[in-house]
């Protein structure tokens, strides 16, 4: 069994199983529950969904440029199919779907050139009815970079 380091993780467990509960997840939820993004998506007003960035096909791919999208909006995929070629830093490599779902939206166009990895470029939803909620979609603005702290004041 996992012993916890202290009093405070059993706390921590205990306040985010309840917080599950109030949004109707089971505790076995919680791993997904505490990913970047999750709880926005679930209180937004759209369905549920996945936006999936540019990934680094290679160990030193930096950005990307997409050759083409293999699937269109409202196609069907299945973990495995072909979503896009993505032309690297050395070849041109298949983007491919890790689940099953629905292409709501193709947020960079076909020929876009130097995206860089991690930049939004589509969505998928679960249900094929949930496409049309992604119509008008655009992704969140990139987080601006922290500013400088201020200089310490004179003595």
């Amino acid at each position: 069994p996992r012993r916890w380091r202290s009093t405070r993780h059993i706390v921590g467990l205990a306040q985010a199983t309840t917080m599950l509960g109030r949004f109707g997840l089971a505790p076995t939820a919680l791993r997904r529950a505490i990913s970047p993004g999750f709880l926005a998506r679930r209180l937004s007003s759209l369905p549920s969904h996945k936006v999936l960035d540019m990934p680094a096909l290679s160990p030193t791919m930096t950005q990307g440029n997409i050759v083409a999208w293999t699937k269109k909006e409202g196609e069907a995929v299945a973990a495995g199919d072909k979503i896009a070629e993505i032309e690297t830093d050395k070849a041109t490599v298949d983007f491919e779907s890790i689940d099953d779902g629905y292409v709501a939206k193709l947020l960079m166009p076909e020929g876009s050139q130097d995206v860089p990895v991690g930049t939004p470029v589509v969505v998928m939803v679960e249900e094929e009815g949930d496409v049309g909620a992604f119509k008008d979609y655009k992704p969140d603005a990139p987080a601006a970079q922290a500013a400088p702290p201020p200089p310490p004041p004179p003595p």
